[in-house]
């Protein structure tokens, strides 16, 4: 028997199962560490980290025997198992996996475990241990392991489910598709269901494929769908099909594509094909949103008629914003008021319904009627409630209300495996698997354990799963621990230094990172104030850095140095808090692409009508928390009219430098 593999084994029961680690790991040493504070296990965690990576495994054994009540002693063990899994013994494994099921990184393990066995063949364990996951390529190993062992009971209709979407599926997966094709299950219905799943997610190449298995006149439709997606002008252009199903998802399929790519043909499209083709409800009202909302984007004289077509059932967040931009666009007062009738019907889109009811009567001459609204909305602690109370010079209402001490459901929530665990990764700086911990933990709590599990991170100051969990519960009033005031020093230090408005900045991190030091965003932006490193290194040589590393961004002074520093120089080119805030999300040069060409533009319009839906909703959610970071610094309030000093077009800005009718704002407008 191999030593090697002997002794492995070995040491993983002993690391699992806590009474033979008692009896055979000098189990004489376990009543002085069960003496140890935190602080000393902490230390002692680390210290037997480091001797596993480095080999050192009767170290690692030694310091390893002390740490059975730490919460982090389930991370030792997985950290030893996870790259032995071939040599361990498989019940070690299985313990692990049963006993630790709650730890994020045990489905990390079954995975790599599971396709392991996969790989050496080992089908019965596989099943055994299987548990349904989020991975495809796993559950076609194991429809393979049940035909491989004979164990067929509704194999068939699993096939299916994984069979039927929208997209090639692993190799993996053939053999049980083979037995699906060849089953009275696969009929020319269930094919062309996943041909349209296919077609919706633009994989033509699968449609194709599929087709094969269908009669020729079959095969002639889809032949007819993948031209028509490749050319929807000719594909579209009167098509001479008998008025069925097949047809109809064809041309609605198209006309969608036309709109994007010629609206004007497509307007003209759809009237003679809405005439001709008895579209569904859902087709019809599909075409007739993206008809409407290219119409707007490309200027079409038609677009006020074809928003107006909409009924207001189906008018939800996008179709009011493209409303709204038509509406603002062209002036047309007199179209908002009537798209503003009655009750909003989306909750999320309320109070800026009532905004821009409100902002339309006043235009209009109907001054009692738009101040009735303003009075109301003055009283929510919005962006448009703010923006009303400018509007009739109201005070603001922040409404602030702390969270209810409860000691009992705190030492209940703070006593989780998974909170204990996360706090102790969180204190040794792995923040990471602190996040994964947490993130596990407050999916499974009510809205009720979520306030009190977010006053515990905050307790700790661990201010971004402060907010994140407040929000995740729905929890907006407690202003004091969703807009934490932190790195006071270096926030006071540069706002003093590039003479730049402090609750901006505040607003602006908390919104960038959630003052998360080491975010890191899809894109590439780092630290607290998601720098680009490109954008990085420009300003750090601007402003003398001696040297620079893309890791100075995940540092928060040098984040803050140079992040206040890029946020003064776009401010300093549009001398502008709206244009410098949209600059800092969506870059200079694409808000220099939206100024006016001539003419002032008010600032509450101007946000409306920002291009890019990220950045729209980034400037008002900005203004919103600089006021309430105003608030939590004890400093006088800037209102948000302050903040908004009026567009200027291009020209003027470039030939000046300084905001079109830089003294004024919006209030009295």
């Amino acid at each position: 028997m191999n030593i090697k593999t002997t002794e492995n084994s070995l040491i993983i029961r002993l690391s699992i199962r806590i009474l033979m680690l008692v009896l055979l790991w000098t189990s004489y040493l376990l009543p002085v560490y069960a003496q140890q504070d935190i602080e000393q296990q902490r230390n002692q965690y680390l210290q037997a980290q480091k001797a596993l990576n480095a080999g050192e495994i009767s170290s690692f054994k030694k310091l390893t025997g002390g740490l059975i009540e730490y919460p982090l002693y389930p991370y030792l063990i997985y950290n030893y198992i996870s790259p032995r899994i071939s040599s361990i013994d498989k019940e070690d494994i299985i313990q692990f996996l049963d006993k630790y099921s709650d730890l994020p990184v045990a489905n990390d393990l079954r995975k790599r475990w599971l396709r392991y066995l996969a790989r050496s063949a080992q089908w019965q364990i596989f099943i055994e241990n299987y548990l349904p996951l989020n991975d495809t390529e796993l559950q076609c190993y194991q429809l393979l392991a049940r035909i491989k062992t004979d164990n067929q009971a509704y194999l068939l209709e699993d096939a299916r489910s994984v069979w039927l979407a929208g997209k090639s599926q692993p190799e993996i997966c053939d053999p049980a598709f083979a037995l699906l094709y060849n089953s009275d299950l696969m009929t020319p219905e269930l094919i062309w269901e996943r041909i349209r799943l296919s077609m919706k997610n633009n994989e033509t190449s699968l449609a194709k494929y599929l087709s094969g298995k269908l009669s020729e006149p079959d095969q002639t439709w889809v032949n007819r769908w993948i031209s028509t997606y490749r050319n929807p002008a000719s594909g579209t252009r009167n098509p001479q099909y008998e008025d069925i199903p097949i047809a109809r998802d064809i041309l609605a399929h198209g006309m969608r594509r036309l709109a994007s790519s010629n609206i004007d043909t497509a307007i003209n499209r759809w009237d003679s094909l809405k005439s001709n083709y008895a579209f569904n409800d859902k087709q019809i009202v599909e075409i007739e949103r993206t008809l409407a909302i290219r119409s707007v984007i490309g200027k079409h004289p038609r677009s006020q008629e074809l928003l107006d077509a909409i009924d207001n059932q189906h008018v939800d967040e996008t179709i009011f914003h493209w409303r709204l931009k038509d509406a603002l666009q062209n002036k047309d007062w007199q179209a908002l008021i009537k798209w503003t009738e009655g009750e909003a019907p989306d909750e999320a889109i309320k109070l800026r319904w009532q905004y821009w009811r409100a902002r339309a009567l006043e235009q209009t001459g109907d001054k009692t009627e738009s101040e009735i609204i303003y009075q109301k909305l003055a009283g929510e602690r919005d962006y448009y409630g703010f923006l009303s109370a400018d509007r009739i010079m109201a005070d603001y209402t922040m409404d602030h209300r702390s969270l209810p001490e409860d000691l009992e459901t705190w030492n209940e929530v703070s006593a989780q495996p998974g909170v204990k665990r996360a706090r102790e990764l969180f204190y040794i700086g792995n923040k990471y698997f602190a996040r994964r911990e947490w993130n596990t933990v407050v999916s499974k709590q009510s809205k009720y354990e979520l306030q009190v599990a977010a006053m515990i991170a905050s307790n700790w100051g661990w201010h971004d799963r402060t907010i994140l969990t407040l929000g995740k519960a729905q929890s907006y009033d407690d202003l004091i621990l969703r807009f934490p005031v932190v790195f006071q020093d270096q926030m006071k230090k540069y706002s003093e230094m590039r003479g730049l408005d402090l609750g901006w900045i505040y607003a602006l991190t908390r919104a960038e990172s959630a003052f998360m030091s080491d975010a890191r965003s899809p894109s590439g932006a780092l630290g607290l104030m998601q720098i680009m490193p490109a954008t990085g290194r420009e300003t750090a040589k601007a402003i003398k850095f001696r040297t620079y590393e893309n890791r100075y961004l995940l540092e928060p002074d040098k984040n803050i140095t140079i992040g206040t520093a890029y946020l003064k120089k776009v401010y300093d080119r549009f001398n502008s808090v709206i244009l410098a805030t949209a600059s800092y999300n969506a870059g200079p040069n694409a808000v220099a692409r939206w100024l006016p060409v001539d003419g002032c533009v008010e600032p509450d319009i101007w946000v409306e009508q920002i291009p890019y839906n990220e950045t729209r909703k980034y400037v008002a959610r900005i203004l919103f928390f600089a006021t309430i970071y105003d608030w939590r610094l004890n400093n006088q309030i800037t209102r948000i009219n302050q903040r908004m000093t009026t567009v200027s077009p291009k020209a003027q800005l470039a030939s000046s430098g300084l905001s079109c009718l830089a003294s004024e704002n919006i209030s009295g407008l």
